[in-house]
């Protein structure tokens, strides 16, 4: 309840209507025991009036005895808690007649929390005549547990808000303990799947399952606490989500080796996929869909690497579009937009799988032709030459024809050959095909054709 007090110490047991009577010697001993008490002792009456106040419960809030004995109690209780509090004490009045309350009371030290065991008296009919309350000053644990429930409400909203998941993966069982977000992100239900080690791992993408399964036998054998990684999922449904893992080692055995971690999984997919098209756009043409420039770059310096280690040769073409502005110039910048498009599409399926190509600028196009010799190179630029030289383009109802120039070099493998050296040779002699008079295809340090 609250102040629910005893006034005299009701007698053990008595059920009948006070009686005006000398206390019986017990009951004196009794008041005796409630007085010297830390716990506040109160009785109250049925309309919620002291009938009785401890010592104690007079100090701590800073009255008299005889100015608390007929008021009611309910004015001292903190208005968010005497709702509450009506409805536990309308609860002593049916079986078993006993209630336990937490309430704010205004005390001399303000506002402070006690915890409340009432009974209620009943008489040889069965008849509520009194209410006796013990109460106990909790106020600090009770900050302390509301402190703990905030913390935890603001956890679970984060977690909820973030759509994280949590887990427990024991690594001597194999099991692994999930909650219901966590489950959700791949698509199942509470207790409609038994998650192991064994399954998890058959569900990773293969072209992250050797990443991530190399990070996992750091934390076990004690080189990491602390897993981090980003990888795809198989949802249930069959598509791959990107999810990202965080997990900490909290037991491990006396040998060091980790028996158990803790950890939280986040679904990143959508994250991971704009991700994933900043980067496209970062390296490719918004146009024709190719690399760019700065894509092929990064592509020219790992090919000719491999190249370099392993004494292959690459060789690159520079292609240019023969009077390209005329096209501008004629039919307008859409028209020759169109057109670039076009023979990107040519370029792409005229060309080997393992062949990259990229716009490098304008009209410009470069591709990139790995383990390839400059004879086999001239082969298939030669073709591409001829396929562009004689298909008719369709474009907005005008029938284009279009000419390429083409510059090749090959890398230099027996000597430090920078990726700019080498690209600066397939422009050298693209500039030579332009001069000779287009439409043809020339080597590095060659005669145009």
């Amino acid at each position: 309840m609250d102040q629910r007090p005893p006034s005299q110490p009701p007698p053990m047991g008595k059920t009948s209507q006070e009686s005006t009577a000398p206390p019986p010697r017990c009951e004196a001993h009794y008041r005796l025991l409630v007085e010297q008490q830390n716990d506040l002792i109160v009785k109250v009456d049925t309309g919620g009036r002291f009938l009785y106040v401890s010592p104690g419960y007079c100090k701590t809030f800073g009255k008299r005895e005889e100015d608390l004995i007929g008021q009611r109690f309910m004015p001292l209780v903190h208005p968010d808690d005497q709702a509450q509090t009506e409805a536990a004490m309308a609860n002593l009045y049916r079986p078993p007649h006993r209630c336990y309350l937490e309430q704010r009371a205004m005390t001399q030290d303000g506002w402070r929390w006690f915890g409340w065991s009432d009974a209620a008296l009943l008489d040889e009919r069965g008849e509520v005549t009194a209410i006796i309350g013990a109460g106990r000053d909790i106020h600090d644990s009770k900050l302390a547990e509301l402190q703990l429930l905030q913390t935890q409400r603001m956890l679970e909203l984060a977690l909820e808000a973030g759509g994280i998941g949590t887990y427990i993966a024991d690594f001597t069982t194999g099991e692994v303990f999930a909650d219901a977000r966590y489950l959700a992100q791949i698509g199942y239900q509470p207790e409609e799947i038994a998650i192991t080690d064994e399954w998890w791992r058959a569900n990773v993408h293969p072209e992250d399952l050797a990443g991530f399964t190399e990070q996992t036998g750091e934390v076990i054998h004690g080189g990491l606490n602390v897993f981090t990684a980003e990888y795809r999922f198989r949802h249930r449904d069959g598509r791959w989500i990107w999810l990202q893992d965080h997990a900490r080692v909290y037991e491990r055995n006396p040998e060091g080796v980790a028996v158990a971690v803790s950890g939280l999984r986040i679904d990143i997919h959508r994250r991971k996929e704009a991700e994933l098209r900043l980067a496209y756009h970062a390296d490719h043409d918004p146009l024709t869909d190719l690399l760019n420039r700065r894509g092929m770059w990064h592509v020219i310096r790992g090919i000719q690497a491999q190249g370099q280690r392993g004494h292959r040769p690459n060789a690159i073409a520079i292609l240019d579009l023969d009077f390209f502005k005329c096209v501008n110039d004629t039919y307008g910048h859409l028209v020759g937009d169109q057109l670039l498009q076009e023979v990107a599409r040519v370029l792409s399926a005229g060309t080997r799988e393992a062949d990259w190509v990229a716009r490098w600028g304008g009209e410009e196009f470069l591709i990139l032709m790995p383990d390839t010799t400059l004879t086999q190179a001239r082969g298939f630029i030669e073709r591409l030459r001829r396929q562009i030289e004689t298909t008719p383009f369709l474009i907005a109802q005008h029938s284009l024809s279009i000419t390429i120039s083409a510059g090749l070099a090959s890398s230099h493998i027996e000597e430090h050959d920078s990726h700019e050296a080498f690209v600066s040779r397939a422009d050298m002699a693209l500039y030579a095909a332009k001069k000779a008079g287009r439409n043809q295809v020339c080597t590095e340090a060659a005669e145009a054709d």
